[in-house]
């Protein structure tokens, strides 16, 4: 057995063991259990060259991660497995998808090897992010239209803090260019989408004003939003104001999947 199999097969012994209820309990007593999680993601990521295939609803991509924290991120898709699956199994052929907030590129690049016919367009600021999104998509040879620019509900530069998540700031040491969605489809700079994903770390009512008239197309007939609670008052919006959005401008709205603070929402169109 190789080196790299052997160290992959004890750190997978390792963590069935720390995950035993016993040492789980001996670890949160010490407080261990974050400095535990680090090495084990570091070990695993070095351990595997910082490659991992994901293959979900019979599609793969290949991801290559720079950091332990990318690899974990491609490696456990921050649960929200069963969220990519749902859209990985409602996309059809010529579906124009729009992932907007597409941080490291999990949900640009597994949607765009399951729509070889169709369209891509991804929505990050932030250029070492954008720049993990085009590197993987060269890697599994996959196309899309990475964008460096957020969508709001108004044009311009704004600030961005990045301390634990990425959010517009006053205080932020980042800057990012804002843009309006309804614009970009109406100069013709990007094609109107029919999937949407949304995920933006409060800011999601802003993000969906600002596509009022291209969600409200009848061709627009999907949206996945991650729901921030905790954050939406930094915007001054509410988790009710999303879902009257989007039922404004004729979606459906029903939960897909809990995790934690956040959740997850579909609106569909019938």
């Amino acid at each position: 057995m190789s080196t790299k199999k052997l160290t992959a097969s004890a750190l997978r012994v390792g963590q069935w063991i720390f995950s035993t209820p016993p040492v789980r309990r001996i670890i949160d007593h010490l407080g261990l259990r974050s400095s535990l999680s680090r090495a084990y993601w570091e070990l695993l990521f070095r351990s595997s060259g910082g490659t991992h295939t994901q293959r979900i609803s019979g599609t793969s991509v290949t991801f290559t991660a720079k950091t332990a924290s990318e690899f974990r991120h491609y490696h456990t898709l921050v649960d929200e497995r069963p969220v990519i699956a749902d859209l990985l199994s409602r996309l059809e052929p010529a579906d124009v998808f729009y992932d907007i907030g597409g941080y490291i590129g999990s949900y640009t690049c597994l949607a765009a090897a399951a729509l070889p016919e169709g369209q891509v367009i991804t929505f990050e600021p932030r250029e070492p992010k954008a720049a993990r999104i085009e590197a993987n998509l060269a890697r599994n040879n996959l196309a899309a239209d990475v964008r460096h620019e957020a969508l709001s509900n108004e044009s311009g530069e704004a600030s961005l803090s990045v301390n634990e998540v990425a959010q517009l700031s006053t205080t932020g040491t980042e800057q990012v260019s804002l843009r309006i969605g309804d614009k970009l489809v109406e100069r013709g700079d990007v094609p109107p989408p029919t999937v949407v994903k949304i995920d933006v770390e409060g800011a999601e009512l802003d993000t969906i004003t600002g596509l009022e008239e291209t969600l409200s197309r009848p061709d627009c007939r999907l949206v996945y939003c991650e729901v921030h609670p905790t954050f939406l008052s930094d915007y001054d919006a509410s988790e009710d104001d999303v879902r009257v959005a989007l039922r404004k401008y004729g979606f459906s709205v029903k939960t897909l999947h809990n995790r934690g603070a956040e959740y997850f929402i579909r609106g569909e169109k019938q």
